[in-house]
């Protein structure tokens, strides 16, 4: 019996970011039971008296797998569920940054993943952002999201994110 394909996109999504995390040097978990809208966690890694430790400026993130987007005047356009758009938005300033992780899939899913003797191929990427906007009222339907095309998520746009957050919560600390 095979998985559903919606399990398959998440599979896939969840090996992106496990190559990113690796190629990045960052800790990461991925949560698979009751995320409550946090899918997982980037972690980065100090060393501090000659050993390695997760330090505590974590980033967390929703992640996303979808055949159903689109380039739109530079933008990947996606139509993301507005209780997952909330999710996002409605966190104050004193929360940890929640960032939106989108995996774009070829919409043949043949083209998905291909295995080579000399390689391992994920098509397409991950693209991010963190929105935000006012909370949409009605949660049962979706909001357009459009993120530039050059928000792909990369194992250096991952470090200086992580940098990113953990300059701006030191700078809450009075």
């Amino acid at each position: 019996m095979s998985i559903t394909i919606q399990h398959a996109k998440e599979n896939l999504c969840a090996a992106h970011i496990h190559a990113l995390a690796g190629m990045a040097g960052t800790a990461m978990a991925l949560r698979y039971v009751h995320d409550y809208g946090v899918d997982g966690q980037f972690d980065p890694v100090i060393v501090r008296n000659k050993r390695r430790h997760v330090c505590g400026f974590s980033l967390p993130f929703q992640a996303k797998a979808t055949t159903k987007w689109e380039v739109i005047d530079n933008h990947i356009v996606y139509n993301l569920e507005s209780k997952t758009y909330n999710d996002i938005v409605c966190r104050s300033e004193a929360e940890s940054t929640l960032l939106l992780v989108l995996l774009c899939l070829p919409k043949d899913q043949l083209l998905w993943h291909r295995i080579d003797q000399g390689f391992t191929t994920l098509q397409h990427c991950c693209y991010y952002d963190i929105l935000k906007g006012d909370p949409v009222e009605n949660e049962k339907s979706t909001k357009r999201i459009k993120i530039p095309v050059d928000q792909v998520l990369t194992p250096s746009v991952l470090v200086e994110l992580l940098d990113a957050e953990k300059a701006r919560r030191e700078g809450q600390v009075l």
